[in-house]
């Protein structure tokens, strides 16, 4: 018997209860409401996921429960249940989302060990989506962020200014939140949270769509205007050998170039290097702010991309992104790029 099923059958058999006892002892009118109200008391269901369901969905005994919380962490209207507990000496973090009996689990992550003074947070990545970030430690604290599928993305004290920890609105348009950390605000570009500056342009991968002939790359420009971009796109888990069956340009358009791994390419530094996978370049004589690049493209399980650009601003040159960081690694031609 599911769960949901046997506490209406509880509610019923305690309402049917108060209702044969008010007849039989002939209660007076004034009696009815509170006996009504304990009723409605005892039969409210909890509103978070339970320990059984729990144990249940992740197969795990909830020993502790640190903290529960309902949030929309993605566009779907349903309120996901993001529930922190110990067990079987972890802490382990996990997203369930309503089903039509109870919960369906939509993650779950395993810390390494048991957490200390661990603290729940939801910060805003724009286009009414998440993340989950969970703090922990004393004075070194350690920063994990969390969505409902598979990222993750640690900031630790060795890689980050984590001694304090504020999210900060952005009040234009998509309304998504800087995590700042001391001195540095690190904003989420779709893929990777990485180091931020206001006066630069900031590609924001809105979709990566691996469907076939239907695949889709969509950037749009979250930060300021440039002119004279080019965005690099790499394709790192493609080798010369299945190029034709993982990647392939369906669209002739003059502004896109595709360099088959091999190829030589000039590196960061100086001199030339032959491609180690295939990347594709866009053009833009200008990317303003919110503007928006819609690439179709044939993909076939494809997981890993890198993105960066070079571009102009007030008669100089300027690579997004700037330099070394968290959710930063070099490309095949040794510069600088955010990864998923």
């Amino acid at each position: 018997m599911s769960p949901v099923s046997s506490s209406v059958r509880r509610c019923l058999a305690f309402a049917l209860l108060q209702v044969l006892l008010c007849i039989t002892t002939r209660m007076k009118n004034s009696w009815i409401f509170p006996v009504l109200l304990l009723a409605a008391l005892y039969c409210r269901k909890n509103p978070h996921v339970s320990t059984s369901e729990i144990a249940e969905l992740t197969k795990l005994k909830p020993e502790k429960i640190l903290t529960q919380k309902k949030y929309q962490l993605d566009i779907t209207p349903s309120l996901e249940d993001i529930t922190l507990f110990e067990a079987a000496g972890k802490s382990h973090l996990a997203i369930f989302t309503p089903a039509d009996k109870g919960y369906t689990l939509l993650r779950l992550h395993s810390f390494s060990g048991l957490l200390t003074e661990p603290k729940l947070f939801f910060i805003s990545v724009g286009n009414k989506k998440s993340h989950v970030l969970v703090v922990h430690g004393s004075e070194k604290k350690t920063l994990q962020l969390f969505d409902a599928g598979d990222f993750m993305q640690e900031f630790g004290p060795d890689i980050a200014d984590t001694t304090t920890v504020k999210m900060i609105k952005v009040e234009e348009k998509p309304n998504d939140e800087l995590l700042n950390l001391g001195p540095v605000n690190y904003r989420f570009n779709g893929m990777r949270w990485i180091a931020w500056q206001g006066d630069e342009i900031f590609p924001y991968l809105e979709k990566f769509e691996v469907a076939g002939e239907q695949s889709l790359v969509e950037i749009t420009n979250r930060g300021q205007f440039g002119s004279r971009v080019l965005l690099t796109l790499a394709f790192t888990d493609v080798g010369a050998s299945d190029l034709t069956q993982k990647l392939k340009l369906t669209k002739d358009i003059p502004t896109v170039s595709l360099y088959r791994p091999g190829v030589p390419v000039h590196k960061n530094g100086g001199g030339n290097v032959a491609l180690p996978h295939p990347l594709i370049e866009i053009r833009k004589d200008a990317f303003g702010k919110n503007a928006r690049i819609r690439l179709p493209l044939y993909m076939n399980n494809i997981r890993r991309l890198t993105l960066r650009a070079v571009y102009s601003q007030r008669g100089q040159f300027f690579y997004w992104p700037a330099a070394a960081g968290p959710g930063c690694e070099k490309d095949g031609q040794g510069y600088w790029a955010v990864y998923r």
